[in-house]
């Protein structure tokens, strides 16, 4: 499978499920939503080989997305799956961790970015973090731990790649950072100050963040 055809098929199932969020179609949603990320691991699979635990890393890491897109789903129409979402996404996190840490083992990068990069992020991540507490209620120690999870895989990406001879590399740490921005607007719209075109941006800025770091792993493995 080309990555001009896992482009178009991918990109017409996000604007579905951007179109779908846009009119409130559940029925198209259902549909949508749940085919992006087979499409990548499909993608991935097919593209890459062996049964190594990189490889397989990536593959569960977007498995787990789904689940949470499912989860999430579910939850937006008859509530009670936001945890378990979260808790999927969480995994998945946890896996691109892995992945990230693999890369560079076999990358054989030596060199760590400038250490102002990460007290940015840590900065940022504690930023947003204070804005929200107020708000998530007994959700306060869950939401601390999936800051602390998602800033360290934008990190971790930072970390894997040798960017002077490695572009692949723009792909995933571009991706990473959009997965971070999506979920910022995420928590913002959900517990501090909701506003009507969030749940856009959140699936626009997800989709593209998944697609990136698929296609920058793809290269990395091929």
């Amino acid at each position: 499978m080309t990555l001009r055809i896992v482009s178009v098929l991918f990109f017409i199932a996000l604007a579905a499920e951007i179109f779908a969020l846009a009119t409130g179609s559940a029925g198209i949603e259902f549909v949508a939503k749940p085919l992006l990320m087979p499409i990548l691991i499909v993608y991935f699979a097919i593209n890459t080989n062996g049964r190594d635990r990189t490889r397989l890393a990536m593959i569960a890491a977007l498995g787990f997305s789904w689940l949470g897109d499912v989860l999430l789903m579910f939850d937006k129409h008859s509530g009670g799956m936001f945890v378990y979402g979260l808790a999927a996404f969480l995994t998945a996190h946890l896996l691109y961790i892995y992945f990230f840490v693999r890369i560079r083992k076999l990358n054989r990068v030596e060199k760590l970015p400038n250490a102002l990069v990460f007290v940015a992020i840590a900065f940022y991540s504690s930023a947003l973090f204070g804005f929200v507490a107020p708000w998530v209620g007994e959700m306060l120690i869950p939401v601390a731990v999936y800051a602390i999870v998602i800033s360290t895989m934008f990190a971790a990406s930072l970390a894997a790649f040798r960017f002077a001879d490695q572009d692949f590399g723009k792909w995933c740490v571009a991706g990473t950072l959009l997965f971070v921005i999506s979920d910022s607007i995420l928590a913002v719209n959900r517990f501090a100050a909701p506003f009507p075109v969030a749940p856009i941006l959140v699936m626009l800025t997800y989709g593209t963040a998944q697609f990136l770091i698929c296609e920058g792993a793809k290269r990395n493995l091929v």
